[in-house]
C-alpha cells in the first residue's frame, strides 16, 4: 500500500508541472526603483519600460519571442506572445500594455504598461513571459488600455509618415500636421523618434497638428511634454489654445525669446504666468510640466516645481493643436525644435507623479531594474483527503 501511494504520488507531480513549464519559455522580473517615485505612491501609474533585452528578441535572433503580430495606433509589428504579469506563473496579465517599439533582431523594447500602484516604499513587481507558442494575438488591450482615464491626450509624436500624430488614449483625437514634412519626422526624440517643428517670425511658415477635436473642457489640468529647442524666435507656442483661430494664440504655452526659453503660459484677457524654476535652455531636451488647479497654476521644469500664480478663477479651457495655426502674426510662432511625448489630464496631477514621470522618461534604465531571464518554476498545490493522505498535483 505505502509503495503505490508513492508511485501514484509520483506520477501526479510529473503529469500536473509539465503544462505549467510548457505553456512559456520563461520570465524576467521587472522592478521599480522606489527612490525613483517621489515622496508618496502614485496610483495608478502608466509605467515606461525601455531599453534592449536580447531575451526578447525573435526566436531566430536568439530570444524567445515565437510569434508577431501588428499592434498600436501606427501598426508596428510586435510581439503576440510577450505579456506581463502579476505573478512569477504567467496566469495574471496586468490590464493593458501599449508598445512604443520593438526589434525583433535586438530585443529593443519601448512599453507603456498601467500598474495599480508606484510606490515609493516597495518595488512594483512586472513579470515580462514570453515563448508561448499557442499566443499568437496581441494580449495589450484596446487604445487606452495603458493609460488611466483621466488622460485628454497621449502623443508619443514618433510617427514617421503622413499627416496623423495618433492619440494612444481612449479618446482617439488624433492631431493632423500641417503636411506630412511640416512638423518633419525626426528619430532623434527624447523617447524614440519626435517631430521636428519650424518656428519662424512669420506664422504663415510656421509648423502645426491641429486636433481633430479641441479637447474637453476644464479648469484643472496637467500638461506635460519634452523640447529640444533649436532657438527661441519670440512668442512660442507648444499647446494653442482653442481661440486661437480667431485671430491669435489668445490661450497657449511655449516659451519666450527674453532670457532665452522663459517657460511662458500666455492668456491675452487674464492671469500671470506663473514663474518657472528655470529656463529651458536651447540643445538639450527639457521636461515642461503646467499644472492648474481651478484659480492656481504652477510650472515645472525637469522635474522641478516653480513659483505658483493665482488669478485663473474658474473659466475652463479647451486646447486646439501643437504650435501655431497658420494664421498671419509677425510676434506669435510656433516652438522651433523638436517636440516630444505631449500629454495633457484632466486633472492635476501631483508634484510625486511629476517627479515620477520626469525620472521614468528621463532614465528608464534607472527607472526600472531588468533581471535575467528564467523558467518558471512550478507552485506545488496539496489537498488533505478523508484518510489523511495528501495529494500534491
Amino acid at each position: 500500500g505505502g509503495v503505490h501511494a508513492m508511485r501514484r504520488l509520483t506520477i501526479l507531480l510529473l503529469v500536473s508541472c509539465l503544462p505549467a513549464t510548457a505553456a512559456w519559455d520563461g520570465f524576467s522580473l521587472i522592478q521599480t526603483v522606489p527612490a525613483k517615485a517621489g515622496g508618496s505612491a502614485t496610483s495608478p501609474y502608466s509605467l515606461l519600460i525601455s531599453g534592449t533585452y536580447p531575451q526578447f528578441a525573435a526566436v531566430a535572433s536568439g530570444g524567445h519571442v515565437k510569434n508577431t503580430v501588428p499592434c498600436g495606433v501606427n501598426s508596428i509589428t510586435c510581439p503576440a506572445d510577450l505579456i506581463f504579469t502579476r505573478d512569477s506563473q504567467c496566469t495574471t496579465p496586468y490590464s493593458g500594455w501599449d508598445i512604443l517599439s520593438w526589434s525583433p533582431s535586438t530585443g529593443q523594447l519601448s512599453v507603456v504598461l498601467e500598474i495599480p500602484i508606484l510606490s515609493n516604499l516597495r518595488p512594483a513587481k512586472i513579470y515580462a513571459c514570453a515563448g508561448s507558442p499557442a499566443v499568437n494575438t496581441y494580449q495589450g488591450g484596446g487604445r487606452g488600455s495603458a493609460y488611466d482615464s483621466n488622460y485628454l491626450l497621449a502623443l508619443h509624436l514618433d510617427e514617421t509618415s503622413g499627416t496623423i500624430l495618433h492619440d494612444s488614449t481612449a479618446n482617439a483625437n488624433d492631431a493632423v500636421k500641417k503636411s506630412a514634412a511640416a512638423p518633419a519626422p525626426v528619430t532623434a526624440g527624447k523617447l524614440g523618434g519626435g517631430q521636428q517643428f519650424t518656428g519662424t517670425a512669420s506664422s504663415t511658415n510656421n509648423d502645426y497638428a491641429l486636433f481633430e477635436s479641441v479637447t474637453e473642457a476644464t479648469n484643472t489640468y496637467t500638461m506635460e511634454y519634452w523640447t529640444k529647442a533649436t532657438s527661441y524666435v519670440d512668442l512660442d507656442s507648444v499647446f494653442l489654445g482653442s481661440d486661437g483661430l480667431a485671430g491669435g494664440p489668445v490661450i497657449h504655452t511655449g516659451f519666450y525669446f527674453y532670457p532665452a526659453g522663459s517657460v511662458l503660459y500666455r492668456n491675452s484677457w487674464c492671469c500671470s504666468s506663473p514663474h518657472a524654476p528655470a529656463t529651458a535652455s536651447a540643445g538639450t531636451f527639457h521636461n515642461i510640466v503646467f499644472v492648474r488647479s481651478g484659480d492656481t497654476m504652477n510650472v515645472y521644469v525637469d522635474g522641478v516645481p516653480g513659483t505658483a500664480a493665482t488669478g485663473f478663477g474658474d473659466g475652463a479651457q479647451t486646447w486646439m493643436g501643437l504650435g501655431w495655426d497658420g494664421g498671419v502674426s509677425s510676434v506669435f510662432n510656433s516652438f522651433n525644435g523638436i517636440l516630444d511625448e505631449a500629454f495633457l489630464s484632466k486633472v492635476a496631477r501631483s508634484a510625486d507623479y511629476i517627479t515620477a514621470r520626469f525620472n521614468n522618461v528621463n532614465s528608464p534604465s534607472t527607472f526600472c531594474t531588468v533581471g535575467p531571464f528564467g523558467p518558471i518554476t512550478p507552485i506545488p498545490q496539496s489537498t488533505t483527503q478523508a484518510n489523511s493522505q495528501v495529494n500534491i498535483f
